[in-house]
């Protein structure tokens, strides 16, 4: 993260320009994340693109962004309370495997992968639930996956 400098005793109105000045523009939720569009298809990020090749490449058969709901909406006091969602980059029936690009870690993302594999438990799915970091762990993981190169039962 890059450090920035600002002139000391600022006013709140001098502070907030300045800072949104230098605040970088691309998708803030995620650090380095660059949404890419490419053939008309929306990446969040160069590594979910990079995946979306090797699977490609490969043949390897997957859905794309596909969204799970770890928590049903409810009401609290008269209030709706919305659902909460999931969507998870790749999902590989031939071989029972989610796959979430996840280049920075952060304490919501972590919660909601929790959620997933609880709801997995909770519906009797197997799934292995994959998060490759960076490129050589994407390789690393479709390696791994063209070697079990098993189709899971009931999708020949």
């Amino acid at each position: 993260m890059r450090k920035v400098s600002y002139p000391k005793n600022m006013t709140v109105d001098e502070f907030k320009s300045f800072r949104h000045a230098v605040t970088p523009p691309g998708n803030q939720k995620i650090r380095n994340a660059r949404k890419i569009e490419r053939d008309g298809v929306k990446f969040d990020s160069r590594l979910e693109m990079y995946m979306y090749d090797l699977l490609t490449m490969v043949g390897i058969r997957f859905e794309f962004q596909k969204r799970y709901c770890v928590q049903e909406g409810f009401r609290y006091r008269g209030a709706a309370i919305r659902p909460v969602t999931y969507t998870v980059d790749f999902f590989l029936p031939e071989h029972d495997t989610v796959i979430d690009t996840k280049g920075y870690r952060t304490q919501q993302g972590d919660l909601r992968i929790k959620m997933l594999k609880r709801l997995f438990i909770g519906r009797g799915i197997s799934s292995r639930v994959a998060l490759p970091k960076n490129q050589g762990e994407c390789r690393a993981l479709l390696a791994e996956i063209s070697k079990l190169n098993r189709p899971v039962r009931g999708t020949e």
